[in-house]
């Protein structure tokens, strides 16, 4: 295990990833940001040193961080095992940290002086996977409810507030192993009260030769009751500055659910382009549908039109429904994949990322 941040700065980048936000940002709707105190702030670059494994297979580098009390991501929206950053090919880094800071005091994220400072809830970088809840709505005030990937959480809010950090009641055993090129993670969780229950590995994976990684899952229900949620991919790519000449094509005729920002990105039959860079405090968002039942759906490219570089985003699932979603930091195309697991039960999925360069694409 890479040693952690050490002395004070270790410390403060712990209480920032695993307090609970308590204020509210631009990002939900307010006119201006919150004011947000300068001693809660702490920079992004704390969290290069947290527990984690740089693999590499000579082509592809990545940074992909452990769980642990200490660990890069301490919220609860957000799997966290496996989070990745610093997916690097041909000196081009395709997962850049999209927030310049950390605060306890942000809700969601905020805008300060040009610069993002993100909360505990929202706080990871990309791919970050998150699986939506389950028993939510039967747990009742105080009661238990299941996020795969997190564990056992205790209902403290009347709806479900995915920028909210929910108590941990019950986290399961965790562990990984790793080599140069792959680290496996997992985690097996029981819990008697709720009757939940899973085994869950998840591998992340440089294919030797190719400039490509996978991402390998392996679910299977140990409980006595069903499992049925859905998982995305948050993929918080930072491929251009204001994602300006950012290009994305499906193999399917993209239809968007609500009008994008003025002037700033369009739809055009298959493909999904911006018109300029996004600008400080904006967002391009949306919905998407369009695709089938197909396998051969799941599968879609992103390229920087100026510089040649791009990503192609592939599973080996249909698609359940995807939402995207964009700021002038980071670009994230966020495919669903549906899940559904009667006791002793099992489900595999892959993601496959290829990364390109000019004329290679």
């Amino acid at each position: 295990m890479a040693k952690a941040a050490s002395g004070r700065m270790l410390k403060y980048a712990v209480l920032a990833m695993g307090s609970v936000a308590i204020l509210t940002s631009f990002a939900s709707g307010q006119n201006q940001p919150a004011p947000v105190p300068e001693s809660s702030i702490i920079p992004a670059s704390a969290l290069d040193n947290l527990p984690h494994k740089d693999i590499s297979n000579g082509i592809v580098s990545a940074k992909v961080y452990l769980p642990g009390e200490a660990g890069f991501y301490r919220g609860t929206r957000f799997d966290r095992a496996g989070v990745v950053a610093h997916a690097t090919y041909k000196g081009t880094d395709y997962g850049q940290y999209w927030f310049s800071s950390t605060s306890p005091a942000v809700h969601d994220f905020a805008w300060r002086g040009g610069q993002v400072t993100v909360s505990t809830a929202s706080g990871a970088a990309g791919p970050s996977e998150e699986f939506t809840t389950i028993g939510f709505d039967e747990a009742g005030k105080d009661g238990k409810f299941l996020k795969i990937g997190v564990g056992i959480l205790q209902r403290d809010t009347q709806t479900y507030d995915f920028v909210h950090t929910y108590p941990v009641l019950n986290e399961g055993k965790r562990g990984f192993s790793a080599t140069k090129t792959s680290v496996r993670l997992t985690q097996d969780l029981s819990d008697k009260d709720t009757g939940f229950g899973y085994a869950y590995v998840k591998t992340v994976k440089l294919v030797p030769g190719k400039a490509q990684m996978v991402i390998e899952h392996v679910l299977k229900n140990t409980g006595k009751k069903d499992l049925d949620t859905s998982v995305y991919c948050h993929n918080f790519l930072s491929l251009s500055t204001g994602n300006e000449n950012l290009a994305l094509t499906a193999p399917f005729t993209l239809v968007a659910g609500k009008p994008l920002a003025a002037d700033a990105a369009q739809v055009s039959d298959k493909t999904l382009k911006y018109l300029r860079a996004v600008k400080e405090g904006e967002s391009v968002t949306s919905p998407f549908t369009g695709f089938g039942d197909k396998v051969s759906d799941y599968d879609f490219k992103v390229v920087n039109s100026k510089t040649g570089f791009g990503q192609r985003i592939r599973a080996d699932q249909p698609l359940a429904r995807i939402n995207f979603w964009s700021i002038r930091t980071t670009f994230s195309w966020e495919p669903y994949i549906a899940i559904s697991l009667k006791p002793g039960e099992t489900k595999r999925w892959t993601y496959t990322y290829d990364y390109f360069g000019p004329g290679e694409g």
